[in-house]
């Protein structure tokens, strides 16, 4: 069994990348008016509050942080790094802290903090310029700075809390859609990406080496080359000294593996292996490498198939293997045939979350049959392709 892993490196950044700019400018307005609202608010009121020096402070605090966020991130191109966010988060705590103190002894129900509230209003505007889990943990914060103010607030009154949550809800709950949405945007464009990088495969060789594993090869092919010129000008003398023909073994043996895994990894193993999604969730037992057989519209089939068992309307985590084989010759007078099924072993689904596309696809790579069973949804495959034999 292949069991094949993701690699890090290609972890996708979680800045404002993969086609956020438009929507980081239209949460950064929703942002602004939530922030002008709650500006609004305390300018109407600034004459009815017990500390106005305290609460004017902080507005001043949290207009200059958020100005100065803007001048940085416009200054690095749309990024807002660890050290801007640090000093907006920063600048934000103090604004709460002052502005709830500002008003902590109020003796009329409707006083109110506003900076607090807009500070809201400052993270929405960060959402697609820093992970979606950082600006969660902060508004989840400062929703549990607000709700702990108003339950101990020595004036507070129980029948003027309605006021009191609709004011959490509009600091705290535009931050958090914003995370839901741009995560899910996030995912979205990363798969349309990586179903694309992996698409390739379909026509590539059936059997080969994958692209980093091409990278490699080629700085092989390199170092190769150059220690053959050094012995052929004369400038590396034969016999070679230790160190030197140590390394050149070390590269022997480095192109002998490629040899070796170049006649079993096929083209299936790949794009499983390429694929961010598919290498977490998907293991490949192909010992006798049938998926070299299969030509290009039964690939097509069978890897867009197995992408949309994958992630489509998730309920529960999904995992599939598959396993080719055994083959077995077909008589026929023309041409020698192979048959053989692909099993699709999907865990954690059932044939009602199947997209209706999917099955379009697993008839384009063969017939097949499903069947239900607890937990799992079986897909056998049956597959006539070509024999190797005399081609």
């Amino acid at each position: 069994m292949n069991r094949i892993t993701a690699r890090p490196d290609r972890v996708a950044s979680a800045r404002a990348t993969l086609g956020t700019s438009q929507l980081g400018t239209s949460l950064a307005v929703a942002g602004s008016v939530v922030v002008l609202h709650s500006l609004w608010r305390f300018l109407s009121s600034v004459h009815e509050l017990p500390h106005p020096l305290i609460s004017g402070t902080s507005w001043l605090l949290l207009l200059t942080a958020s100005a100065l966020t803007i001048v940085g991130v416009r200054a690095s191109g749309y990024l807002l790094g660890n050290l801007g966010f640090t000093f907006l988060l920063g600048s934000l705590a103090v604004v709460v802290v002052l502005d709830l103190s500002a008003v902590w002894d109020a003796r009329s129900d409707s006083i109110y903090p506003t900076a607090a509230i807009a500070a809201g209003g400052a993270l929405l505007g960060t959402v697609t310029l820093r992970s979606v889990r950082d600006v969660a943990i902060s508004s989840g914060v400062l929703g549990a700075a607000l709700v702990g103010t108003f339950l101990i607030r020595p004036d507070i009154d129980p029948l003027n809390a309605g006021a009191e949550v609709l004011l959490i809800a509009f600091a705290v709950l535009p931050p958090l859609i914003a995370c839901i949405l741009v995560a899910s945007y996030r995912r979205m464009v990363l798969m349309a990406l990586d179903r694309v990088l992996i698409q390739s495969t379909v026509m590539a060789p059936a059997f080969g080496v994958s692209m980093l594993e091409s990278e490699e090869l080629a700085q092989v092919d390199l170092e190769v080359e150059q220690l053959f010129d050094d012995i052929a000008s004369g400038r590396e003398p034969l016999p070679l000294e230790p160190d030197r023909a140590h390394r050149a073994g070390e590269l022997s043996t480095v192109l002998r593996r490629h040899l070796v895994a170049g006649r079993r990894h096929t083209w299936l193993h790949h794009a499983i292996a390429e694929s961010d999604f598919l290498s977490v969730s998907v293991d490949l037992r192909d010992d006798d490498a049938l998926a070299a057989l299969l030509d290009q519209r039964q690939r097509d089939g069978l890897l867009s198939a197995l992408w949309l068992l994958m992630y489509g309307e998730q309920r529960t985590t999904r995992h599939a293997v598959v396993t080719l084989g055994p083959a077995v010759p077909l008589a026929s007078k023309g041409r020698p045939r192979l048959r053989f099924p692909i099993q699709i072993e999907a865990r954690g689904m059932r044939r009602v979350d199947v997209e209706p596309a999917t099955w379009q696809h697993l008839g384009r790579t063969g017939r097949y049959v499903d069947t239900t069973t607890t937990g799992a949804l079986m897909v056998v495959i049956e597959c006539t392709v070509d024999s190797p034999i005399d081609q």
